[in-house]
């Protein structure tokens, strides 16, 4: 019985880790069908994780999931299917370039927490307004955050190339925000201690704030009464009205928070990379972000690793690609989303080697 109960401790890893030797045994025997050799599908695995180059981006790919997984789990938790980080991430990105141009004259100490406040405020109150319409017009917060996301992303599109645009160049982006604003690479960060890594990479200090931000879920969530409430509506929303505790206030906190948290990919694209808001900047992290949250079970501190994991993933599709003569960037997707879908169906595994013990 021990014994068990020690193996059951170690089962999202473990279920987990099957999932994801499947995935890469998937991944091989697709590379020996399309008659390539298998080792560029390990090699391109090493790049990602074990040169500094490659590090920087898998760090730099692994930011944008911290935060989307952890607007899905914070859903998730209050009973919630968050499927409008997208659009959030767009609106919290815009919103930076926007107050930019409002305050284009700030000090870095205050131009910071401006661009990060902005961030916070465009994807929490684009999130909110789904909130709001789930707890006080009863509409269903899947289709209301789907349909959000069309919208989202269609504002941020005419922003981009109307008020915002760059005057002097031709692609579909907008005016580069002030100096002030920009975030230190991480090559920056670590060069002020003497330690040479990262360079030539856009991995930046929001992965910093992105960790600050999983702990800080964590602590919210599991330790104080606010995420005590957010909770209990998400395991018994019944329960939690005889118990005086608002559903539609926690729908509506929760989806805000869900929001500011996909906004912040903004300040990893915009303050901390590019500067400027470019159309289409986003790969699909809104909703990979779903497959993270999943694959944790929405527990923060877990998305970490899964984040990080997910940073491999699409680091390593891009290594794929130029490492094999046969691998192109659509089949590099292809063999991304076989892993993902292996690694994500965690619960398969659980279910067949661990609830038949427990049942046993």
């Amino acid at each position: 019985m021990s014994a068990f109960k020690k193996l059951s401790t170690w089962e999202p890893f473990l279920s987990a880790l099957i999932g994801l030797t499947l995935a890469l045994g998937t991944g091989t025997l697709l590379l020996v069908c399309l008659g390539e050799n298998t080792s560029v599908l390990w090699e391109a695995l090493f790049n990602a994780c074990c040169t500094d180059f490659g590090l920087g981006y898998t760090l730099f790919y692994t930011t944008p999931y911290l935060f989307t997984g952890l607007a899905v789990a914070i859903c998730f938790q209050c009973g919630l299917f968050n499927i409008g980080c997208e659009g959030q991430l767009y609106l919290g990105a815009i919103s930076i370039v926007w107050v930019s141009q409002v305050f284009p004259h700030a000090p870095a100490v205050l131009a910071i927490p401006i661009g990060i406040a902005a961030s916070v405020l465009g994807g929490g109150l684009w999130g909110g307004l789904a909130g709001w319409l789930k707890a006080k017009r009863g509409s269903h917060e899947v289709i209301v955050t789907i349909l959000l996301n069309f919208l989202g992303i269609a504002l941020a599109n005419y922003l981009i190339l109307y008020p915002l645009d760059n005057p002097v160049g031709q692609n579909p982006e907008t005016i580069e925000i002030p100096a002030a604003y920009f975030l230190p690479s991480l090559h920056q960060f670590f060069g002020w201690f003497g330690v040479p890594a990262f360079d030539s990479t856009p991995a930046n200090t929001t992965l910093f704030l992105a960790l600050f931000a999983a702990v800080a879920c964590q602590f919210f969530l599991f330790h104080t009464p606010a995420g005590f409430a957010l909770r209990s509506v998400g395991h018994n929303p019944v329960a939690c009205q005889f118990a005086g505790i608002s559903v539609s206030t926690q729908t509506l906190i929760a989806l805000f928070i869900g929001g500011a948290l996909a906004g912040c990919v903004g300040i990893n694209e915009v303050m901390g990379y590019q500067h400027r808001v470019i159309e289409g900047f986003s790969p699909q992290y809104g909703f990979t972000g779903i497959a993270v949250a999943l694959l944790a079970r929405s527990h923060p501190i877990g998305i970490v690793a899964s984040a990080l994991l997910f940073g491999v993933l699409q680091n390593s599709a891009r290594e794929l690609e130029f490492l094999s003569e046969k691998v192109t960037k659509e089949l590099a997707m292809v063999i991304q989303s076989t892993l993902i879908a292996f690694v994500a169906g965690h619960a398969l595994w659980s279910t067949r080697l661990f609830r038949g013990k427990k049942n046993g």
